[in-house]
């Protein structure tokens, strides 16, 4: 098949990345979770600032960046040996065995510009009239939600071929990549339904300024071996709301990607909205539990649209030069007129339709629990469960923490961290002067000495005041 008919895929995809890892912040730290006071923790779960006494905070300026994925740079790219010693070599069986049937390169989170929220308590507490304390929060953020994955048969057929695969239907599974920035405004209610029960409610107004995303993006090959022939069924669907744009040539192949105005990434003119619900509960004085879901919602893609479509069955012969040998015969055919006609061939059948339509997206979401056990008023330990889910993949993690305040001043999270069958240590501290607390997390301890093991690597930090500063409830 002709190399450009694909050809603006690899543009896309490092566009694509490129945009990812420029702009976009990912969420906070599993090792933040429980934390001592560190009101980060907040967008896990509307109502976290009830497992600590904070009554009143303001935070400002967090920020971080991180990635997750299921396979290591290491599982790609290794060092050479013998004549190789001194280079990096690309290792593709090696890279195959460690992929499961579905990967992901995932970069999604946030950068908080300012956050603040206060608890109200009545007088006195009635039964009656259910008068009970109440929280009240708000927030605004800059998020980018997304990432790239794709299925392991693309990395067969790439770096295999298809002469494995010649005598069964194969398909590459689906590879795409759903990717959003867009800004956040937040209010949150939460109240104490019962005695150590809380409840909370937070309303997210969305507006979007960048969206692709991949509908469909499959191959598959079938031998008609009655006819002897190939049948190649290609399906793709990618739409783009931003300042991208696309150029097509004669043939409607996209020859040219490019970004008009960089600044419209931040856009606000695409409306959307979600919803996070969380509880905490102290099951008794040294026991509390906590469980959310966050971002259940959708955002509508109106401005500067952009919908690349192809679904395209074509029948593969193959090469005939049997009148390419003789050039005195009166049927001879020069290959290079042979070969131009396949490739006017495949430009006929395998252009693309560019149209201007309306889409809806919805958020990639996230539920999480926890349990937390305090030994000591210094030291806790916390066990939290993290399912997270995009259209085309989930991940489930599990950390388990231990907990300490040194003197209300410094507070430390070391925490394990079970992605999969990978194990990560990270850490999240905090200091504090007054009611002014830093705090930074950094995710996977063990990438800072060898970068190319890592799957989740990333360094938050951020500041905010806490009124009051206590270990615990």
């Amino acid at each position: 098949m002709n190399n450009r008919t694909f050809s603006f895929i690899p543009r896309l995809l490092v566009l694509a990345m490129f945009l990812l890892g420029t702009w976009s912040y990912t969420q906070v730290s599993y090792s933040t979770y429980h934390q001592q006071n560190n009101t980060s923790k907040l967008s896990f779960n509307p109502v976290l600032f009830a497992a600590d006494s904070i009554t009143k905070h303001f935070d400002f300026q967090s920020v971080a960046l991180k990635t997750n994925s299921n396979f290591r740079f290491s599982d790609l790219v290794r060092e050479g040996t013998g004549p190789l010693v001194d280079s990096l070599v690309l290792d593709f069986p090696r890279f195959r065995s460690a992929l499961d049937r579905q990967n992901y390169l995932d970069i999604s989170g946030e950068a908080l510009i300012f956050q603040f929220g206060f608890v109200t308590k009545p007088d006195t507490l009635n039964q009656e009239t259910h008068k009970r304390p109440s929280y009240f929060g708000f927030a605004i953020r800059q998020r980018a939600v997304g990432g790239f994955n794709f299925n392991k048969n693309y990395i067969e057929l790439l770096t295999r071929g298809n002469a494995p695969f010649y005598d069964q239907e194969f398909s590459t599974g689906h590879a795409g990549m759903n990717t959003s920035i867009y800004s956040e405004i937040s209010a949150t209610y939460a109240r104490e339904l019962k005695d150590k029960l809380w409840f909370g409610l937070r309303f997210k107004y969305l507006m979007g300024g960048l969206n692709f995303t991949t509908k469909k993006f499959d191959l598959s090959i079938d031998r008609i071996e009655a006819d002897d022939y190939l049948e190649v069924d290609v399906n793709a669907d990618f739409r783009v709301s931003g300042p991208i744009e696309f150029s097509l040539d004669p043939y409607n192949f996209v020859q040219d990607v490019g970004i008009e105005s960089p600044q419209e990434i931040f856009s606000t003119e695409n409306a959307g909205y979600a919803v996070d619900l969380g509880i905490v509960y102290n099951l008794n004085p040294d026991l509390v539990f906590s469980a959310a879901i966050t971002d259940i919602g959708q955002i509508r893609w109106s401005k500067d649209v952009k919908q690349l479509t192809l679904d395209t069955t074509y029948d593969y012969y193959g090469v005939d030069f049997s009148n390419s040998i003789d050039d005195t015969e009166s049927d001879y055919k020069s290959p290079e007129d042979v070969i131009d006609d396949l490739t006017e061939d495949i430009r006929n059948e395998f252009g693309f339709n560019l149209i201007e339509s309306a889409y809806t997206e919805k958020l990639p979401h996230t539920f999480t629990a926890g349990l937390r056990y305090t030994a000591m008023p210094s030291l806790d330990f916390g066990m939290m469960y993290s399912n997270f889910t995009s259209p085309y993949y989930s991940r489930e993690t599990l950390a388990f923490s231990a907990n300490l305040a040194i003197k209300n001043a410094l507070s430390l999270s070391p925490t394990l961290v079970l992605l999969g069958n990978d194990q990560l240590w990270s850490c999240a501290a905090g200091f504090r002067v007054g009611p002014l607390q830093f705090h930074t997390a950094i995710s996977d301890m063990g990438a800072i000495k060898n970068p190319a093991h890592s799957q989740g690597f990333g360094v938050q930090m951020g500041m905010s005041y806490v009124f009051p500063f206590a270990l615990h409830p």
